[in-house]
């Protein structure tokens, strides 16, 4: 499994590991929050055609996350696999992030259309040579099943530092801005920041993460890399019943939150009726969630191992998700202006975190322990290829929700420059109907998929017992010769 014997992690270390997160979380929410705010409410672009700019660039990973995961287990370099992609990845990544909020003057529909895409498949593409690596150097950090929790933890929790710390100063900024977020010139400094910050903490991440590359698994698939041979490593990822469930819990819940991050600005704006000011201290609901979950996650995999967990995440999350706005479409939740709309509101927002956070720490440790169980069937060790086809099927099913939530928003009847207050209430009606139970039915049929993950502590520990007799006694692995 690996060459040398690795020393007791050390907390610097899953510190500089997990700050890397937040670089991508910065872009992520940077992109998914305000996106389609700048381009069809400020721009005038029609939504349904900023939501199939975003969904045809997302085809673009179908190979990309994949390859990068292939590709990286099997280099061989003083850096190691994973830290040469690290490195590569940092400046592209906040240079194309800068570029999509900084369209020329001018552009008519087909050429802006043109920009979106083109910028957008740039972003994904340096975010796929960066992010795929990060997750598959986390699931080499340790070999513990609870160390494993606590390794990803540290993950979730900078990574919703560096979204909600974007996600308040750019809503502070707007507010602080004349014309606010209706102005397109003020999203400009917002996307500077953001890629600026994205592009350091990389960097960052990556330098003081080096001191664990002696003690990483070495490449046990064959170095050559040929077509045939990378669609016979995705067809063995793919045959792991462990691994097709997470996969395809995921693609449900990440339609559902593709769905609601679309439309997040649009009901804070028109839906609630809030000043953007207070829209900003939604971000700040994120980081006492995931401090909760960073807390209680290692103890919820020993007390209802993951698979529970799992179960409990998602039934956390739907339902902070839909009882405020099915409250509001049933008459029951008091009116706009009424101080405990934004106190019910920011408890529903702290809810829907915890759940999300319980399931993206569950779900990123699980994967390592998929990674063994794999390692045990086919002698290949290939977090990188299992972390690529995550992240793939959850960037592409993410960007499915983000493209039906386009088209939504033109059915409902939206129209772009719309000012708060003063939109038809059906529009409003259907707007609530999209955000709650329309985008909340996803995770519901998600949470059968995650029942059926079966990867617990006692079938872990004899995984790795076998995988190391085997190692000791110098015997092939399973599916080598």
């Amino acid at each position: 499994m690996t060459g040398e014997t690795a020393p007791a992690l050390p907390l610097r270390t899953k510190l500089a590991f997990g700050v890397g997160a937040s670089a991508e979380a910065a872009v992520g929410i940077g992109f998914s929050a305000f996106n389609m705010l700048f381009y069809n409410n400020v721009l005038g672009f029609p939504a349904k055609w900023v939501g199939l700019a975003v969904g045809l660039a997302l085809l673009f990973d179908a190979i990309s996350d994949p390859l990068i995961g292939s590709l990286s287990d099997r280099v061989r370099s003083k850096w190691g696999r994973r830290h040469p992609f690290l490195f590569a990845s940092a400046l592209p990544l906040g240079a194309s992030f800068v570029a999509i909020y900084a369209p020329p003057d001018g552009l008519g529909h087909r050429d802006l259309f043109l920009w979106l895409f083109g910028w957008t498949v740039a972003m994904r593409q340096s975010l796929t040579l960066y992010f795929v690596p990060h997750l598959a150097l986390g699931a080499e950090l340790s070999t513990d099943y609870i160390e494993r929790s606590r390794v990803m933890s540290h993950n979730a929790l900078f990574g919703v530092f560096g979204g909600a710390g974007i996600y308040l100063a750019a809503w502070q900024w707007f507010g602080s801005q004349p014309g606010g977020a209706r102005e397109a010139a003020n999203f400009l400094p917002m996307a500077i920041a953001g890629g600026t910050f994205a592009s350091t903490i990389i960097l960052v991440s990556a330098w003081f993460t080096r001191d664990r590359i002696p003690y990483m698994a070495e490449p046990t698939v064959r170095p050559t890399f040929g077509i045939a041979q990378f669609f016979r490593e995705l067809r063995e990822c793919l045959a792991n019943r462990n691994y097709r469930v997470l996969l395809i819990g995921l693609v449900f819940l990440s339609a559902a939150v593709g769905i609601r991050e679309a439309v997040n600005a649009y009901m804070g704006i028109f839906f609630w009726e809030f000043p953007e000011a207070d829209i900003s201290y939604f971000g700040m609901a994120s980081p006492p969630a995931y401090l909760l979950a960073f807390a209680l996650v290692a103890r919820l995999h020993r007390v209802i191992d993951k698979r529970g967990a799992l179960i409990l995440g998602i039934v956390i999350l739907c339902a902070a998700a839909i009882v405020p706005v099915g409250l509001r479409l049933w008459g029951t939740f008091p009116e706009n202006g009424d101080p405990w709309v934004w106190r019910l509101i920011m408890l529903s927002v702290l809810v829907f975190y915890l759940g999300a956070a319980v399931l993206s720490i569950t779900v990123m440790s699980a994967l390592a322990d998929v990674a063994d169980d794999h390692e045990w069937h086919t002698g290949h060790r290939q977090e990188g290829v299992l972390y690529a086809a995550r992240t793939f099927f959850g960037k592409a099913t993410q960007g499915l929700g983000y493209g039906i939530s386009g088209f939504a928003l033109d059915a409902i009847g939206f129209v772009p420059d719309s000012v708060p207050g003063q939109i038809d209430p059906d529009v409003i009606y259907r707007m609530g109907l999209l955000d709650g139970p329309i985008a909340v039915t996803p995770a519901i049929i998600a949470l059968f998929f995650y029942g059926a993950y079966r990867i617990d502590r006692k079938h872990l520990r004899t995984v790795q017992a076998d995988l190391a007799r085997r190692l000791d006694a110098g015997h092939p692995a399973a599916g080598e010769t």
